[in-house]
C-alpha cells in the first residue's frame, strides 16, 4: 500500500500523481471521487515506487555539509574540511594527494553552539553559500559581456539566485537570472547556460528555432546537457 496525499483544486481539471522529496501527491478537481484516486494509485503503483527508491537514492548522494562531505565545484568533486579559528573563512586548496579540498573555517566562539550538528550544517551552507555568489558574480560579468558581443543579444539585467530546479531563466522584460550553484559546474557548461538564457532574449521558449540558435553559438550544448543530467542528483544541495 502506497501512502498519498491529496490536493483537490476547483481549477483543476485532470488527475496528477507527482513524486516529491519522497511523497506521493495527487493533484485532482473536487468532483473526482475517492475511489477514482485510489484506483489510479494502484495502477500507476510500480512507477510510484520506482520514483520513491529513485529519489530516496538521489537523498542519500546529495551533500549534507558535513566533515568529507563532497561537493562539486567547478566540475571537479570536493572534500569539505571543517574547522574552528578565531574569524570565519572559507577557502579552497589542494590537499596533499592533490585533490580540491573546501576548508570552511567556522568563528571559535560559536562552537560550543555549533557542536549541533544541525546548525553546524547550517552555519557550513551559509559560508558557501557566500563563497558561491561571490565567485559566480565575478564569472558572470566576464561570461554573459562576452556571449553578449557574440550573440548580440544584450539582457537589461542579471540578478544572482538560487533555484530549486532550474540553473538560470529569462522573463519578457529581458532580465536574466541565474544560479548561484552554477559554480558546481564545469566551465564549458556554465558557457552553456549563459547562452541558453541569452537565447531566450530572442525566443521565449523552447522551440527549434531556438534550439537552433543555441547550437549556432554553443556547439557542444548537448554534452553539457548530458553533464547535467548525469550529475542531477549530486547538483542538490540538501537543507540542513
Amino acid at each position: 500500500m502506497i501512502d498519498y496525499q491529496v490536493v483537490r483544486s476547483a481549477r483543476r481539471k485532470t488527475l496528477s500523481l507527482q513524486v516529491k522529496q519522497g511523497k506521493v501527491l495527487v493533484r485532482a478537481p473536487y468532483y473526482v471521487e475517492t475511489k477514482i484516486i485510489y484506483d489510479l494509485v494502484q495502477k500507476k503503483s510500480a512507477w510510484l515506487r520506482a520514483k520513491l527508491k529513485e529519489q530516496l537514492q538521489v537523498s542519500s548522494q546529495c551533500c549534507c555539509f558535513n566533515q568529507d562531505d563532497k561537493l562539486f565545484y567547478l566540475g571537479r568533486l570536493t572534500n569539505l574540511h571543517i574547522s574552528f579559528a578565531r574569524k570565519a573563512d572559507t577557502f579552497l586548496i589542494e590537499n596533499a594527494s592533490g585533490a580540491p579540498e573546501f576548508n570552511i573555517v567556522l568563528a571559535k566562539r560559536y562552537q560550543d553552539k555549533l557542536n549541533d550538528e544541525k546548525l553546524r550544517r547550517s552555519a557550513v551552507k551559509k559560508q558557501l553559500e557566500r563563497y558561491f555568489k561571490q565567485q559566480v558574480e565575478a564569472i558572470l560579468s566576464v561570461k554573459v559581456k562576452q556571449y553578449s558581443k557574440l550573440t548580440q543579444l544584450k539582457p537589461k539585467s542579471i540578478k544572482i539566485r538560487q533555484y530549486s530546479a532550474r540553473w538560470g531563466s529569462c522573463n519578457s522584460n529581458g532580465e536574466l537570472s541565474f544560479n548561484y550553484l552554477m559554480m558546481m559546474l564545469p566551465d564549458y557548461v556554465i558557457n552553456y547556460i549563459v547562452v541558453h538564457e541569452l537565447c531566450h532574449l530572442r525566443y521565449l521558449n523552447h522551440s527549434d528555432n531556438f534550439w537552433q540558435l543555441v547550437a549556432e553559438y554553443f556547439p557542444q550544448y548537448l554534452q553539457a546537457k548530458q553533464w547535467l543530467k548525469d550529475r542531477q542528483s549530486q547538483l542538490l544541495w540538501r537543507l540542513p
